[in-house]
């Protein structure tokens, strides 16, 4: 009989490898899953570097620096906030949407090909399972077991 720690030992394993294959081949195609995580939230539109970095629970060192490098390579552009003068809102660029396009189509094909390895019954357990350990983990990040923050994955039919 498998254990819960050795459960999740084995889901951490799993996770970890399926993370650095996703993020090799997406920067072989030019995008990380950061930039593209990003991209994504600016193809929404402009948006003030501290607000990135909520979004994603990135240091505001760290979002400036991903910033820096987005907006080198032409990717994004900053420009004034007409709200607040002293502030900056970050934008897409049309090179953007196509990195963020060319990230996309990676990252489906990645998710096609190993998810796509599970049957449609095998599919709806596994999201099903996966929305029973977020509820579990909403109970330990918030300490209430019934979080009125909505997990994305609540999107996917129990």
């Amino acid at each position: 009989m498998t254990t819960p720690e050795q459960l999740g030992d084995l889901y951490l394993e799993v996770h970890h490898r399926m993370r650095r294959v996703f993020d090799g081949a997406m920067n072989a195609c030019g995008v990380s899953l950061a930039r593209t995580k990003v991209l994504t939230q600016l193809h929404r539109g402009p948006a003030r570097p501290s607000v990135l970095a909520a979004e994603f629970g990135f240091a505001p060192r760290t979002i400036t620096e991903l910033v820096d490098t987005l907006e080198r390579d032409g990717l994004v552009t900053r420009q004034p906030d007409p709200t607040d003068r002293r502030a900056l809102l970050v934008a897409l660029t049309s090179e953007g949407e196509a990195a963020l396009a060319v990230g996309r189509a990676a990252r489906a094909r990645l998710m096609k090909q190993v998810f796509g390895a599970l049957g449609p019954d095998d599919q709806a357990t596994m999201a099903r399972l996966l929305q029973t350990l977020d509820d579990a983990m909403a109970e330990l990040i918030t300490g209430d077991p019934d979080p009125e923050e909505v997990s994305p994955h609540d999107r996917i039919a129990r």
